[in-house]
């Protein structure tokens, strides 16, 4: 997978991963729609990039500060669609690239990053 270059997001991932999910994408599919764990193709409405999107939230149950972790990869070609969406929760950060926004239990605000 190439870098989407062409899209802000790329040079300027923080308002796009800050705002609410359909302000700055557009909802293509639903592969995973729990309460917990959802994974979303979506296209940038700037740029009509794919980008196959996960949020997982970690459950904790001693102070209710649930760890929360969003995930886009940037995609093309239905084959990488395919294979991203048969991994399970979570694993969606281990291909790249990847923007991360990680809200770790007891962080003030999430952190957002590219990861090449």
């Amino acid at each position: 997978m190439k870098p989407p270059t062409a899209c802000r997001l790329w040079s300027d991932p923080e308002p796009a991963a800050r705002a609410p999910l359909g302000q700055a994408f557009e909802l293509l599919d639903t592969f995973v729609d729990e309460s917990h764990w959802t994974r979303y193709l979506l296209r940038c409405r700037e740029c009509g990039q794919r980008y196959v999107y996960e949020f997982h939230e970690e459950i904790d149950w001693v102070d209710g500060e649930d760890p929360q972790y969003c995930a886009w990869v940037p995609v093309e070609a239905v084959a990488e669609i395919t294979s991203i969406t048969a991994t399970g929760p979570g694993e969606l950060a281990s291909f790249r690239p990847c923007l991360r926004k990680d809200w770790p239990k007891g962080a003030p605000t999430p952190s957002v990053y590219w990861v090449t």
